[in-house]
């Protein structure tokens, strides 16, 4: 498409020049630059995009896209078409879905936003619509996937160019429906294109990501902003029993699904039995068996039942999904089998999901529970010692240990999270394989270890530097090594 076409089919920039060069891409990363590509210099809340226009044009870039107020700086100093917008975060999403040819229009698109939760019913939705006949794909936290392709995730959600070049590909690809967890910080940072979804899922709300949302009613004004985007055409799936999913029942005009184990739900969930091997329970007047464990599952499975029945999956079809979903990547996932006690990974790194991890644990509990946890670097503060307190009240032992401490010092990160805990019983291991040898260690027959924090991921962020690090094969090599 060519620099003049765009710019009137997009009104977020105007291009004032005669030049007319053929844009054949677009990227907000000179990294990524290409031959032909329309740079757009965004100022972000780490980097300003406009000191890498250098580096974009070497690459290839044939013009760029700067906010109003550099524009006659950057017109007189570049040999290149250079265009002005009010927003360049906005206007590479508009032109990002333009450029790929709208492709979410091919797409039944669903988002799933909330603090927890979202990786899991993403695995439940992708199964149900699977055994409903449909092809699905999913955008999370663990990866993206679709047919036999899977690329490992690096954001939970992608940038606006990745996301539309996913989508544009699961397209021709013949994917049919496009499963999304789509952050608060995706959301705030005009990744995504609320009108483009068809459904849209609420999980809950809870404290987590303060240091960049700054309040909860900023959170929650982020995380709303997806279901403020829907149509009355539209779907809003909404959790109930969260406080903040009632407060969300108000700022859409989508039509309202809604689920939770209290009275008054459209999906209610009762009669739950709850063993280490898997939980049973009814949703309305229907039995449903998982080998999922705890009630935050039951709320998971809740969700994704209520929006497979709004996408024409039958009973009969959400049965037979459930008895193929084992397991989710790092959503307390056994870490090693055939051991005289249980040794579990989660993803919770919130006050919220450790607190949901841990009533789940201590129902199925026959002996102790120890706890391995740190909180990440770079991150909100607030919440560590509140995240210490539930693990202390909530665990026979804890083991604070470093998460991904970034470019914080991780004893300051573990100072932070001691202000939280009351008694002395607790063991400080800032190294985190030692921790997880210790609690292996430690561990007797019936016991339980969770080792929480990372989940899925096989990484460790430590500075500058990634080192490889797997929470389930430290435990397992724990074991190994230890003869347990």
């Amino acid at each position: 498409m060519r620099l003049r076409e765009l710019a009137q089919r997009c009104e977020w920039i105007q291009y004032r020049g005669t030049e007319n060069p053929d844009i054949r891409g677009v990227s907000t990363d000179s990294r990524r630059v290409g031959a032909g590509h329309l740079f757009i210099a965004i100022r972000g809340y780490r980097e300003d995009g406009s000191r890498y226009i250098d580096d974009a044009l070497r690459r290839g870039a044939r013009a760029v896209v700067v906010e109003e107020g550099l524009y006659d700086e950057m017109r007189a100093k570049l040999r290149v078409p250079v265009c002005s917008s009010p927003s360049p975060r906005h206007a590479a999403l508009l032109i990002s879905r333009m450029l790929f040819g709208f492709p979410a229009g091919s797409l039944t698109l669903i988002g799933v936003t909330g603090t927890n939760g979202k990786t899991t019913i993403t695995y439940l939705l992708e199964r149900m619509l699977r055994e409903g006949g449909r092809n699905p794909g999913v955008i999370g936290t663990v990866s993206y996937r679709w047919n036999t392709e899977e690329r490992k995730a690096h954001n939970t959600t992608p940038d606006p160019i990745e996301i539309q070049e996913l989508l544009a590909t699961m397209s021709a690809a013949g994917v049919s429906h496009v499963i999304m967890e789509v952050s608060s910080h995706a959301l705030a940072m005009e990744r995504v294109y609320p009108p483009d979804f068809h459904h849209a899922v609420f999980t809950n709300l809870s404290q987590d990501h303060l240091d960049f949302h700054e309040s909860m009613e900023g959170y929650f004004a982020a995380k709303a902003r997806l279901f403020e985007g829907l149509s009355h055409k539209r779907s809003a799936i909404i959790n109930l029993d969260d406080e903040y999913g009632k407060k969300l029942l108000h700022r859409t005009a989508a039509s309202k699904i809604t689920y939770g184990m209290g009275e008054g739900a459209d999906f209610r969930g009762h009669h739950a039995d709850f063993s280490i091997k898997g939980t049973s329970f009814q949703i309305n007047d229907r039995q449903y068996r998982t080998s999922l464990v705890g009630l935050h599952n039951v709320y998971n499975i809740l969700a994704a039942v209520a929006c497979a029945s709004s996408l024409g999956i039958a009973y009969e079809e959400t049965l037979r999904a459930l008895e193929e979903v084992k397991r989710v990547p790092g959503r307390f996932e056994r870490a090693v089998e055939g051991l005289p006690f249980h040794v579990f990974v989660d993803y919770a790194h919130t006050p919220d999901a450790l607190a949901h991890l841990l009533d789940a644990a201590n129902g199925l509990k026959t002996g102790r529970i120890i706890t391995v946890f740190g909180c990440g670097g770079d991150r909100d503060r607030g919440k560590r010692p509140k995240m210490a307190a539930v693990v202390e009240d909530k665990s026979d032992l804890a083991i604070v240990t470093s998460d991904n401490p970034r470019s914080e010092d991780p004893l300051a990160i573990i100072e932070d999270i001691k202000r939280g805990l009351r008694r002395n019983d607790h063991l400080v291991i800032p190294d985190r394989r030692e921790a997880i040898y210790r609690a292996v260690e430690l561990a007797g027959e019936g016991d339980m270890i969770l080792i929480a924090g990372k989940g899925h991921e096989d990484y460790q962020i430590l500075g500058e530097r990634i080192i490889h690090f797997d929470d389930r094969e430290v435990a397992a090599q724990a074991v190994r090594d230890l003869g347990k």
